[in-house]
């Protein structure tokens, strides 16, 4: 299967069906999309309490284990396996001035350096940097922290343009809400729910309850460099969304997808951020993260509310990914007015994937 799409959209048709369906392409995506992106981990408060932090990088998929350590302020990255023989250094968050593996006893100092290993007296070039843990790439944005292991896509080009769009949003009285976050797991490819994420051609016909709040007729796509910016207006003016060096526009939302699966959905009210991660060909893990303004709240109640726009959402992907696997469909055409967001996804599917 070719895999190029036309960059011209009045011309391109979508990705074909073996995409979704064949599991080397799947594979493909792991190795050449997934293990060399940028992926959201933590955020800064997960450290105030705790100097290390144990997680996963892409859990249930990429499996790479990660610990978080925080040492005199500064936050870094590493490597949560032991260079001696492989066991997992940190199994909990905690405080404390080194790592000590509970297999064998070796220690490491907060900047991931090997402190000390018993028994290895008269052990010939002991230590080496082989011995220390190994260094991951970080990026700190805001508050929130995201790792790479094998970096090959840059997000930089969003986040600018984020702070260039949103001047006055207080992103320092963002306040992570355990209660208004949740997770599903859905049975579709992950590539179809950001595809659904990437248009507003679907919200007429799909959230009945939204398009009273939005104007549909304004919305706006704008492709950025490994990312796109859906912008939406609605019916009341917000000050914290709007940039005081363009024309009021009543702002609704601002929506950036960073490739390949990262979210940032920016309200009146504070921030909802959704990451999607593969778990198989056919199984998708949905995280929502709830990030509301101090005194403020995420809507929870309304036909629009957050909850039922996303119940909508999966159930339709869920519609196309029994509707991919028909013998009656290869692909289709994209709207050159409407979809040009999911156009560009495609297209940088095609640049990375190979």
């Amino acid at each position: 299967m070719d895999l190029n799409i036309n960059p011209d959209i009045s011309k391109a048709s979508n990705l074909s069906t073996e995409f979704y369906l064949d599991p080397k392409y799947f594979s493909l995506c792991k190795e050449n999309i997934f293990s060399k992106s940028w992926q959201l981990i933590a955020d800064t408060t997960t450290l105030l309490r705790n100097n290390i932090y144990p997680t996963t990088f892409l859990e249930n998929f990429i499996n790479e284990p990660l610990v978080l350590l925080k040492n005199e302020g500064e936050i870094k990255c590493f490597s949560n396996v032991c260079s001696h023989r492989a066991h997992l250094v940190s199994t909990k968050p905690c405080h404390n001035n080194k790592l000590r593996c509970k297999y064998h006893g070796r220690t490491f100092n907060l900047d991931g350096t090997m402190h000390s290993m018993p028994g290895f007296e008269g052990a010939c070039n002991f230590p080496t940097e082989k011995d220390d843990l190994e260094s991951i790439p970080l990026i700190i944005w805001k508050k929130f922290i995201l790792a790479s292991i094998n970096p090959n896509i840059d997000i930089m080009p969003a986040f600018q343009d984020i702070k260039n769009r949103l001047p006055r949003f207080p992103f320092d009285n963002l306040t992570y809400n355990e209660n208004d976050s949740q997770s599903w797991e859905i049975d579709a490819h992950w590539a179809l729910y950001c595809e659904n994420y990437l248009e507003g051609l679907h919200v007429p016909y799909i959230h009945k309850g939204l398009i009273n709040e939005i104007n549909n007729k304004t919305y706006e796509t704008i492709l950025l460099e490994n990312s796109v910016l859906q912008i939406v207006s609605g019916n009341i003016y917000c000050e914290l969304l709007e940039n005081p060096n363009k024309p009021k526009q009543n702002l609704y939302g601002l929506y950036y997808w960073i490739f390949p699966n990262l979210m940032l959905n920016f309200y009146s009210w504070g921030l909802s951020i959704n990451i999607i991660e593969p778990i198989s060909k056919d199984r998708t893990k949905i995280r929502f993260l709830s990030y509301p303004i101090k005194n403020k709240q995420q809507p929870s109640v309304g036909d629009a509310k957050l909850s039922n726009v996303e119940k909508e959402d999966q159930k339709v992907v869920l519609n196309v990914q029994k509707g991919i696997e028909s013998r009656y469909y290869n692909s289709g055409r994209y709207s050159p007015l409407r979809e040009k967001g999911l156009h560009h996804f495609h297209l940088l599917i095609s640049k990375y994937i190979s």
